[in-house]
């Protein structure tokens, strides 16, 4: 497999950020939260190789999270998140962070086992925190792993 190169982005990076959720979330947001977001000292995202995923995570004090985690559909399953969760963590640790945390939709099964393989544990649990596009209402699950993994 192919090394996914990533880097640091910018509030220049914002509309596309905004594109990407699009394409990943049924809820985006848009071009100003992720401009607010870059602007915010104590959050950072990166882009993988080709704009084709991302990863926005805030650290605060000895605490990080994953506030989003996206790759386009139609290259999922490359390599492209767990790159950017591993480069992720080594930045939130390198602004001394010890743990990350994040919360995903409790049938995601894609997501929980990207996160598990990387070393990612449940800790609690949000009933009804999600609603799918169908109405569908899920429980979202919470993670965490200690930092550096």
């Amino acid at each position: 497999m192919s090394t996914i190169a990533t880097r640091r982005a910018s509030p220049d990076d914002a509309a596309l950020l905004a594109h990407l959720h699009a394409e990943c979330f049924d809820e985006a947001w848009d071009e100003t939260a992720f401009d607010a977001f870059l602007r915010d000292p104590y959050t950072f995202a990166l882009i993988a190789d080709g704009g084709d995923a991302f990863i926005l995570v805030r650290v605060a004090a000895d605490e990080s999270e994953i506030l989003s985690l996206g790759t386009r559909p139609d290259v999922r399953r490359r390599g492209h998140a767990r790159a950017l969760v591993r480069t992720a963590a080594i930045e939130a640790h390198r602004r001394a962070a010890e743990r990350m945390f994040l919360e995903v939709a409790a049938d995601n099964e894609a997501a929980l086992t990207l996160y598990q393989v990387a070393g990612f544990r449940a800790v609690g649990h949000r009933p009804g925190y999600y609603v799918n596009e169908d109405g569908a209402i899920v429980d979202a699950v919470i993670l965490s792993a200690a930092l550096p993994f």
